[in-house]
């Protein structure tokens, strides 16, 4: 198992930082707030201004952190707009509250009910300042001001929505980069390991066939055993390292051999090299688990392998064997990971049970520019 990284366990979640940036931006534009007494410096205050105030801002305070910045409610706008309206008797700038009401309504949900709180809110601060006499100067403010407020906070949460969207799609893309990694190392690890584990055992089993009679064949079947195993201990490192690279070339000769321990000839027909290099893999490992349910099961005396491109323009792999005929095919990790490799080279796999054998057929689309 390989162990996680220090930075993998250490990372933040990168929706803590959108959320975290928010709440840093909300809680920045309560600077604002400092505008609230700059009256009292020219026109006195009284200690009922003060108390009021601070009530007032402790409620605001509530209101306004009460849900988080991307998820603001209606509410909190009309109720930080009736704070500043309460507000109003202390002798401060209480429009300051307006331009926070329409910051959260900018960000609240659905969009259009935000607009119509909003547009009804600045009728609300003109009737309110002509009923009860305020000068102009405080509408221009509040309505100028909280219009700014309410566009660009509404830019803002939209880029911030638009910015975990693309964090939740980068995480999506992560793990299912990751699933599919896990898949295609099983799978290698499947095809290498079957073939190689097969071919181990065969000559195992000729070793001690040959030992009592013949110690030359034996020794040369044991030290084939150590070469598959050192081979097999390789390409296994390869495949968990993704630089596994199989030829078909290399596995036409390795099926030769392989068929050959088990008293198997193999009959090759079509041109290997003609095979495009971006095909050339999926062929390779397509033969490799052929070859080595051959080995398991077939009995046979004989393979051929065909290697063709049909009119379509299609190359085509047939593998054959003349075993006898068996119980109905079951199709397990081996085929189940055929198909899979093939369908992701746009390819299909055939298979097909005569009363000679077994015909796999593997076809794969006309690569770009091929020759038909």
């Amino acid at each position: 198992m390989i162990a996680p990284r220090a930075s993998d366990r250490l990372a933040p979640s990168p929706f803590g930082e959108v959320f975290a940036r928010l709440r840093g931006m909300r809680a920045t534009a309560l600077i604002y707030l400092i505008l609230y007494p700059t009256p009292w410096f020219y026109e006195g205050f009284h200690a009922r201004d003060v108390v009021g105030s601070l009530a007032g801002l402790a409620v605001f305070l509530a209101v306004y952190f009460a849900h988080p910045p991307l998820h603001p409610k209606l509410w909190q706008g009309v109720a930080i707009a009736a704070i500043g309206y309460a507000m109003s008797p202390f002798h401060a700038i209480w429009a300051v509250f307006i331009v926070y009401a329409g910051s959260v309504l900018a960000a609240a949900r659905p969009r259009r009910h935000a607009i119509a709180v909003f547009i009804v809110l600045l009728i609300s601060l003109v009737l309110f300042c002509w009923i009860t006499h305020r000068p102009w100067p405080d509408i221009a403010f509040g309505s100028s001001f909280s219009i700014a407020s309410f566009v660009t906070t509404g830019l803002t949460v939209d880029l911030a929505r638009q910015h975990r969207q693309l964090l939740e799609a980068q995480e999506e893309v992560r793990a299912l980069a990751a699933s599919a990694e896990r898949e295609r190392i099983a799978r290698d690890l499947h095809d290498l390991l079957g073939h190689s584990l097969t071919l181990i055992a065969v000559k195992a089993d000729l070793a001690e066939r040959f030992g009592p009679i013949d110690s030359e064949r034996a020794a040369r079947e044991t030290r084939e055993i150590g070469e598959a195993a050192r081979l097999a201990l390789r390409e296994v490192r390869a495949a968990v390292a993704g630089m596994h690279g199989a030829s078909l070339r290399r596995e036409m000769d390795r099926a030769r051999d392989a068929l050959a321990s088990t008293g198997v000839t193999l009959h090759v027909q079509g041109d290997v090299e003609a095979i495009d290099p971006s095909q050339d893999g999926v062929l390779a490992m397509t033969l490799r688990e052929a070859v080595t349910n051959i080995i398991r099961h077939a009995e046979a005396r004989n393979c051929t392998v065909t290697l063709e491109r049909d009119t379509s323009g299609e190359v085509v792999l047939v593998v054959e064997d003349d075993g006898p005929t068996r119980e109905p095919i079951a199709e397990g990790n081996g085929l189940g990971g055929m198909r899979h490799r093939l369908a992701a080279a746009g390819g299909v796999l055939n298979v097909d049970r005569g009363g000679s054998g077994v015909r796999l057929e593997a076809r794969l689309a006309a690569h770009p520019g091929a020759a038909a």
